[in-house]
């Protein structure tokens, strides 16, 4: 393991005035989306409009990093350069998405485990070798109060499920640096559920504990490791107002009490929030995060916060694709301004949602 090389990767990718484009989506994901906004889900299709993303002039400047899904990874531009080639020249870090989707976590019903640890070790060196610099692995951590099959009520997550998540993100990350890869570690806490903003703090505090007790417990170098996390917010289906303070409040106080200082970086998902929503409390959150003096570097590392206006435009608009790459650059504009706390409030942009990420 290269210590110094891991270190250095982490830093770059959550370095000052930039932040890390999610285009890990699976091929059901994206043609979901797709489907949604009128779209034939080809692969061609899937290529062109990755294409637009990865050569708008502003990416060169916002981005330090793009995390590919397999397909996307191997996907040729115009030219017949590889995207991950492209992103490399133009000082952007390729990425790659390694979990293998997740499955029922047995004897733990609505809990969910990922997949794709026991081929890891093999997997991971075509990658790099092709060079991928960082990679991540999802893990989804649901709130909800459940009833059995006898009418007994009892809540999810369970320490089971989190302690098993745990071990699952902590191997997959040492294989990793073990590779020269730095490791982004995803426990997403899932926005969806009718879950208050008091109970995801209390779940998020018992998923970070247990993931760096394990990251830990398995010889993780954590100054060369990164952590992705959701916000702590009140369930979609709650009925409860998301008000950024709040969510600011309560995510920094997470962090604070269970990240590790020496960690290399923390980066945020938007989980399904509005593109509105997801810059609003990003900025809020490194607000209260410089206000409260944290030590590692906070971005963003947005999927459809960035991507869903420019989605719904070039679904309309196929051969526009300068306008575009016109809006993909105004959401880079705004998400690096939140990620300096520096986003004007008064800021507008699409409230459009696409659908999420397979679980």
């Amino acid at each position: 393991m290269n210590e110094q090389s891991l270190e250095t990767t982490a830093k770059y990718l959550v370095g000052a005035g930039r932040g890390i484009l999610a285009a890990d989506e699976s091929t059901t994901s994206a043609n979901k989306r797709f489907a949604a906004v009128g779209v034939a889900e080809t692969e061609e299709n899937r290529r062109i409009y990755r294409q637009l993303l990865m050569t708008t002039p502003a990416a060169k400047e916002a981005l330090s990093g793009v995390i590919f899904y397999d397909e996307t990874f191997w996907q040729m531009a115009g030219d017949g350069k590889a995207f991950h080639d492209y992103c490399t020249e133009n000082g952007i870090m390729p990425g790659i998405k390694l979990d293998e989707g997740l499955v029922d976590l047995p004897g733990f019903p609505g809990e969910k485990i990922s997949k794709g640890l026991d081929t890891l070790p093999e997997r991971i060196v075509k990658y790099r070798d092709a060079g991928a610099k960082f990679a991540k692995w999802r893990s989804v951590i649901t709130i909800a109060h459940m009833t059995n099959a006898t009418g007994e009520a009892f809540s999810i997550p369970t320490e089971e499920c989190i302690n098993a998540n745990a071990f699952v993100l902590a191997r997959y990350a040492r294989i990793c640096q073990d590779a020269g890869i730095v490791p982004i570690v995803e426990p997403e806490v899932l926005f969806d559920g009718k879950h208050t903003g008091e109970e995801c703090e209390q779940t998020l505090a018992r998923v970070l504990s247990a993931l760096f007790v394990a990251m830990r417990a398995y010889r993780v170098y954590l100054p060369g490791a990164i952590l992705k996390t959701s916000m702590v917010l009140p369930g979609k289906e709650s009925g409860i107002a998301i008000e950024a303070r709040d969510v600011a409040d309560r995510t920094v106080r997470v962090l604070r009490e269970y990240v590790p200082e020496e960690l290399g970086g923390v980066v945020f998902l938007s989980g399904g929030q509005s593109a509105a929503d997801g810059l609003k409390n990003l900025n809020a959150i490194v607000r209260g995060g410089q206000e409260s003096g944290v030590s590692w570097g906070l971005t963003f590392s947005y999927s459809r916060a960035l991507q869903d206006p420019v989605l719904k435009h070039w679904a309309s608009h196929q051969s526009d694709i300068a306008g575009a790459q016109a809006i993909f650059a105004r959401q880079l504009a705004m998400a690096v301004a939140a990620r300096e706390g520096k986003l004007v409030e008064s800021t507008e942009t699409e409230n459009f949602v696409s659908a999420g990420q397979d679980l």
